[in-house]
C-alpha cells in the first residue's frame, strides 16, 4: 500500500483528496489545523493536527509521521495547505504578510526539504504542489498572494530538474477559483456555474498519479468552463 502525506487535510481541496485516494487504495497522513471529529473518517485516514507556520511544531509532527509510516518518507507527497488575503498591498499588515508567505511557500519548501533526501535514496516518489493560475499573471488585489504562487511554481520546476534523475517525479497544478475557504476573505466571488469544486482538484490528482512510471506531468492548469467574477 502506498502513503501518502498531504498538507490542508482538514478541508477543501486537501480533505476531498485525502478521502478521493483512501478510496483508491492509498494510506493517508493528513495534516490540517483542526479536524471535525463528529464526521466519520476512514481507517487508512491518520489526521495530525498542527499549525504548518509552527516551524517547531511541524518539525515534531514531521517526524511522528515519519515513525508512524512504514518507510522514512512517503510515496507520494501533497502540498494542498493554502490561504489567500486580498486587497490594496498596502493595506496588508506584516503579519498578514507572514502567515501567507510561510503557509503557501515556506512550508511547502521545508517539508519537501525534510523527506526529499530520502525519496531519493530510495529512488522514488511524487511530489505535488497546489499553486494557482495567479502564477502566471499579474494578480491586482492579490500582489504578495500570487507572488508566493509563482515562487512555489518556479521552485517546483527547479526542483523536478534537480530530482528527476533519482527518478522523482514533480507536480504542479494550477486551479482556477475553486469552492473552498479561500476566498473568504476576498470581495469577490462567482456563482457555481463557473467555479471548480474540490472534488474536481482530487479527481486531477487522481489522473496524475495514474500516469505511468515514464511519465511526469510537470504543470497542468485546471480552469472551469464558464467564467463569472463579481463583487460581492
Amino acid at each position: 500500500m502506498k502513503t501518502v502525506l498531504l498538507t490542508g487535510a482538514s478541508s477543501g481541496i486537501g480533505l476531498a483528496t485525502a478521502l478521493r485516494l483512501n478510496g483508491e487504495g492509498y494510506e493517508v497522513f493528513g495534516i490540517g489545523r483542526t479536524f471535525d471529529e463528529s464526521l466519520s473518517y476512514p481507517e487508512n485516514f491518520h489526521r495530525f493536527s498542527c499549525d504548518i507556520t509552527n516551524t517547531k511544531a511541524l518539525a515534531k509532527t514531521l517526524q511522528d509521521i515519519s515513525n508512524r509510516m512504514p518507510q522514512p518518507s512517503p510515496d507520494i507527497l501533497i502540498h494542498s495547505a493554502g490561504i489567500g488575503l486580498y486587497g490594496l498591498q498596502e493595506t496588508l499588515k506584516p503579519s498578514d504578510l507572514q502567515q501567507l508567505i510561510r503557509t503557501n511557500l515556506e512550508a511547502p519548501i521545508l517539508i519537501t526539504t525534510e523527506f526529499l533526501s530520502f525519496m531519493k535514496q530510495r529512488k522514488s516518489g511524487h511530489i505535488i504542489f497546489l499553486s494557482s493560475v495567479t502564477a502566471k499573471k499579474n494578480n491586482t488585489y492579490g500582489c504578495a498572494y500570487g507572488a508566493t504562487k509563482a515562487g512555489l511554481l518556479s521552485f517546483a520546476n527547479s526542483l523536478f530538474e534537480e530530482a528527476r534523475k533519482n527518478n522523482i517525479k514533480v507536480t504542479t497544478l494550477l486551479p482556477d477559483m475553486t469552492q473552498t475557504n479561500l476566498y473568504r476573505n476576498a470581495d469577490f466571488t462567482a456563482d457555481e456555474a463557473a467555479c471548480l469544486f474540490p472534488e474536481d482538484i482530487a479527481d486531477t490528482i487522481s489522473y496524475v498519479l495514474s500516469c505511468g512510471d515514464h511519465v511526469n506531468v510537470t504543470e497542468l492548469t485546471i480552469q472551469p468552463q464558464k467564467h463569472r467574477i463579481q463583487k460581492k
